[in-house]
């Protein structure tokens, strides 16, 4: 019955995504790990057993502690830009003025693990041992888009 009640649940909230203009359907893990999917990106669900299966990943019912649909979650979206603090690139890593808290999100909101220097009046990320890909800056509530090649 609770497999049940959880298909119906978000089947519903798909179902409905659109009319509150939602940008993601968020997973949040037993580990505390959030996994996004883009709903502009048209993300296909299957519900196979306990588990379910968003585009090729598959999770079970049992490691979903909660999911939901938002319109202000979207790990892609640049919703206050770090652009209009002068942002600039510098060998390969991202240089921001002043002294910042960083992290470093995969689209898929899984966070990265990458060196950051901070001094009184700058920021360097070092996105050298990223992997190609699109990745979200985060700092605070800003949030910056970029696309390694």
């Amino acid at each position: 019955m609770k497999r049940f009640t959880t298909i119906l649940m978000l089947a519903f909230a798909f179902c409905h995504a659109t009319s509150i203009e939602a940008k993601s359907l968020v997973l949040v893990l037993s580990d505390s790990t959030r996994v996004y999917f883009l709903l502009d990106d048209t993300p296909i669900m299957k519900f196979s057993g306990n588990s379910i299966t968003v585009d090729t990943k598959e999770y079970s019912f049992t490691d979903i502690v909660r999911f939901y649909i938002s319109a202000t979650d979207d790990p892609s979206g640049i919703e206050q830009q770090m652009v209009k603090e002068d942002v600039k690139w510098e060998g390969g890593s991202l240089l921001l003025q002043g002294k910042k808290k960083i992290e470093v999100f995969d689209v898929n909101g899984r966070k990265q693990d990458v060196k950051v220097t901070t001094t009184t009046d700058k920021t360097l990320v070092d996105t050298n041992g990223l992997p190609k890909g699109t990745y979200v800056v985060r700092s605070g509530k800003t949030s910056l888009k970029f696309m390694k090649k």
